[in-house]
């Protein structure tokens, strides 16, 4: 008898084989959620389901306390590099990544993974202080009983209000999110690093990682069952990869628009598995 389980996740490229059913994970009977805000949420609309791709940054912070009542399997849903997601307001004096220490910079929220990785990358390769930056949040989920270190200066966006709106106006002078602010959307706002595909070539180069934003997550209570055996069901899952590859591959060779050919470059950089999936197919990132 199959097993039955619900799932959520996005419609990406990668998902759309389980999503339309193409693939079919052998042994289960999986339904599938499409969420078009994916990542936030194990439960929606009260339902809460087996499977869930969440932020890794928010599911790493909350490892210590365990509330979410999930755990992660080496399946990445969702990965990208975030150089192009730091933003600044022309006028603020950041002529380098060195100008932002001592500055106004905002975050949608402060354990966001697209946060974290950026405040990370900042931090590591261009010497950010976060110290010395006064934060703006949109808003403020943490996890357990986490408490903003003693450090951190973290201020709250006012209702109604969002970082962009202060960005714009020169109330932060920075801004990490995941919206598309440039180019050409404000004539005051720009990219902090404009050359953004040169340098995330070359961080893949020297680091071999390519950030990992979401990861699916199954239900704790699932696991401990053992409904899923010693998790060769799980890694049927991924299986759906192989239909991305073959899909990206056919846009490369029949779509108009240029954007799947950096995707093919990289891949031919990687071999052929440009989104790999489990631990051993990942060890610069896992270890």
């Amino acid at each position: 008898m199959a097993l039955k389980l619900t799932m959520t996740c996005g419609p990406y490229d990668r998902a759309r084989a389980l999503i339309d059913g193409t693939v079919k994970p052998e042994g289960i009977d999986l339904e599938v959620y499409v969420n078009k805000d994916p990542g936030r949420h194990t439960k929606i609309d009260g339902k809460e389901f087996d499977i869930a791709e969440f932020y890794t940054g928010l599911y790493i912070a909350d490892l210590q306390y365990k509330s979410l009542g999930y755990t992660a399997i080496p399946i990445f849903v969702k990965r990208m590099f975030r150089h192009s997601y730091v933003y600044i307001n022309k006028h603020a004096g950041i002529r380098s990544p060195a100008d932002l220490n001592g500055k106004r910079i905002g975050v949608q929220n402060w354990l966001t993974t697209t946060a974290v990785w950026a405040r990370g990358l900042l931090e590591d390769e261009y010497g950010l202080d976060q110290k010395s930056v006064t934060w703006f949040t949109e808003r403020m989920r943490g996890v357990g009983d986490w408490k903003a270190p003693a450090w951190l200066k973290l201020e709250r966006i006012p209702e109604g209000r969002t970082q962009f709106d202060l960005l714009t106006a020169g109330e932060i002078d920075a801004g990490i999110t995941t919206g598309t602010w440039a180019p050409n959307v404000h004539p005051d706002v720009d990219f902090l690093f404009p050359n953004y595909a040169e340098l995330e070539r070359d961080y893949f180069k020297r680091t071999g990682f390519f950030p990992i934003m979401h990861t699916l997550l199954i239900k704790t209570s699932v696991l401990e069952r053992g409904c899923l055996g010693r998790h060769e069901r799980v890694q049927r899952l991924a299986g759906v990869e192989k239909k991305c590859y073959q899909w990206l591959e056919w846009q490369r060779v029949h779509q108009t628009s240029l954007v799947p050919r950096p995707v093919g470059r990289g891949a031919s950089r990687r071999g052929s598995r440009h989104l790999p999936m489990g631990f051993s197919q990942n060890p610069a990132r896992g270890g």
